[in-house]
């Protein structure tokens, strides 16, 4: 079993939900999120020492009105300084606390991506044919990267948004709880609105939400992929109907929320922004008939109570904020812990060792789901042989290709290697046994050298080299400007579909496994370099156990064994001159026959059609 983070370990021993779980991801670096929150306490503290000391200053105003020289100096300069230290004060805590909490949640996001990455890593191929590559890389760029805002900003400004109102109402109702009452009514008024917003009905809205959002993502980059189709065939954005209907729909659902929560949105804005209408008729009914330093002392509360009444409503401004933020947090971590949950390729508790590098089919079936693709396929692959999987596409050949590596098991009969069921075979060991080369290249954004390396990361690089040169890509290397440590991809060098062919060869050339899956693997060569190739392979494959997907018959004529795959079945058998000598015929020699007339095929330049 892989190794797993503290916060995944967590989740296993105590599943949560919401922001249960949010908090339960936050206690992985609760020391400091702990001192991060303490911190921000004090801060708080700190922030309100303007308030008090403008009250006391606007109070020794009024109590010298008319007396300019009775205004205590020393005493005005006494908090003035006072102001001055509490907002200093104020910004180094808040600094100190979002640094302390900032290091928590890059840590938290560090782990959180890579317990992701190896999870993907795990889970069998078939997962990755239910989600749309959009739909994961929004979970791991925009969902994982929220969980930052809860850790690094969230926490202390949830600390802040509570700590500040309530010391502050703790004030005014010590000051005069008469208008502390009034300046406190229209809050609880406020967030009964607010409450409307993200109840049961709201939280169906955001996660309608979500699935729009997850559904444009995923055609956004089926779309950036399918640009040259678009281009090459003049087609606009609306001709592209599924990403213009997925748009659109994101669209309309977007206006519809914002339209059903105007109404309670506008309420709990104009609420929170509304204590001095509260205040104002209680103070003025307050002060209506007092005089001297009794009058001094109201007028002056009530200008305190107007001002700390402006100053209580911003942090409640980010509470409601958060309160949107929080939801979307909470809908994207269920995402994560969804990938997370998802059944793994299961390694065997009792693993067995391959008693050499044999390969057998013994009545295997699969299905994608509801299509079965192969149905009770038996065969074997001696040790050090070449077998081709030929036939027509569909059939299942990149399946049983695919199955010998274990990217799926099978949903009954058993696959072998060296007299060990692979399901028996520790992951690794099987991992390190099989190379593959396939007609879909994946490269990653990295150097040259790095992708090859992907065989065998602590080979020399004089390993590398001979890698390259045999799999007849170094010379082209050569030329780059930074030859092997030129970057593939966005920001570096575009290679051609046959240059990346020839890197993954390269790749395979120097994992040395002793079984090597190639599927058409010169599919992308130039006649020239598919002979080049081809000379590479016979040396580098020699003694190993070979399978070969082939769709040009004359690559495997010299091959030890064909199988012919037709419809999830092993329908022919044999050597390619016994498949040809077949009295009765068969799907093979008709293949070769159409291959045949396809290779003398060509174009007659004066009458323009083909001859």
């Amino acid at each position: 079993m892989a190794e797993t983070s503290v916060f995944e370990q967590q989740r296993r021993e105590k599943p949560r939900k919401g922001i249960a779980r949010l908090i339960q991801i936050a206690g992985t670096k609760s020391v400091l999120l702990f001192v991060a929150g303490f911190l921000s306490v004090i801060a708080v503290a700190a922030q309100m020492t303007p308030f008090i000391t403008i009250y006391l200053m606007v109070r020794e105003l009024l109590e010298n009105i008319g007396n300019v020289q009775g205004i205590d100096i020393d005493y005005a300069k006494r908090l003035g300084w006072i102001t001055i230290a509490g907002i200093g004060a104020f910004g180094l805590l808040t600094y100190a606390a979002m640094m302390l909490s900032h290091i928590a949640a890059y840590n938290i996001l560090f782990e959180i991506r890579t317990a992701l990455a190896a999870k993907l890593a795990r889970l069998p191929l078939g997962y990755f044919n239910r989600r749309s590559s959009g739909s994961i890389k929004k979970v791991l760029s925009e969902d994982v990267e929220r969980i930052e805002l809860f850790a690094a900003h969230h926490i202390t400004d949830v600390v802040q948004a509570i700590t500040l109102p309530l010391l502050s109402f703790i004030f005014l109702f010590v000051t005069d709880w008469r208008l502390a009452l009034g300046a406190l009514l229209p809050i609880p008024l406020a967030f009964v609105l607010q409450a409307s917003m993200y109840g049961e009905s709201g939280k169906a809205l955001y996660a309608g939400w979500q699935k729009k959002l997850e559904s444009m993502n995923g055609t956004i980059v089926e779309y950036v992929r399918g640009m040259p189709v678009v281009k090459i065939f003049n087609q606009t954005v609306s001709a592209f109907k599924r990403f213009a209907d997925d748009v659109y729909a994101y669209r309309d659902f977007t206006l519809q929320w914002c339209a059903s929560t105007r109404s309670p949105f506008s309420g709990f804005l104009t609420l929170l922004s509304s204590s001095a209408l509260f205040v104002l008729p209680i103070g003025i009914f307050l002060v209506r008939d007092t005089s001297g330093s009794v009058y001094v002392q109201l007028v002056s509360t009530v200008f305190l109570f107007l001002f700390i009444g402006l100053g209580v409503a911003v942090p409640l401004y980010k509470l409601m904020a958060m309160s949107s933020l929080m939801a979307q947090n909470t809908t994207g971590l269920a995402l994560i812990d969804e990938i997370l949950d998802e059944p793994e390729m299961p390694d065997t508790p009792s693993p067995k060792r391959m008693d050499g590098r044999d390969i057998e089919f013994r009545g295997v079936s699969f299905s994608y789901e509801e299509k079965t693709v192969l149905h009770d396929v038996s065969f074997t692959v001696p040790q050090g042989s070449v077998t081709a999987l030929v036939g027509p596409s569909g059939g299942g050949k990149t399946t049983i290709a695919n199955l010998i590596g274990r990217f799926w098991d099978p949903d009954s009969g058993s696959i072998h290697i060296g007299g060990a069921d692979i399901r028996d075979i520790p992951v690794k060991g099987l991992n390190d046994a099989v190379a593959g080369v396939f007609q879909d290249v994946s490269l990653f954004f990295d150097t040259i050298e790095a992708n090859i390396r992907m065989g065998n990361d602590s080979a020399p690089f004089e390993a590398v080299v001979s890698a390259a040169e045999a799999a007849r890509i170094h010379d082209f290397i050569e030329t780059l400007p930074r030859g092997y440590a030129t970057l593939i991809g966005e920001g570096g060098t575009y290679l051609s579909g046959g240059e990346q062919q020839r890197i993954s060869i390269a790749r395979a050339i120097l994992k040395d496994a002793p079984i090597v899956i190639l599927d058409e693997a010169t599919a992308y060569a130039d006649p020239e370099n598919e002979a080049r190739i081809q000379e590479a392979l016979a040396v580098v494959l020699r003694g190993k156990t070979v399978v070969i997907i082939a769709h040009r018959l004359y690559t495997i004529t010299d091959v030890d064994q064909i199988l012919v795959i037709d419809r999830g079945r092993v329908a022919e058998s044999g050597t390619h001159q016994a498949l040809l000598n077949r009295a009765e015929g068969g799907l093979y020699r008709r293949m070769w026959e159409v291959h045949a007339a396809a290779r003398n095929w060509n174009i007659d330049i004066e009458g323009g059609v083909p001859a």
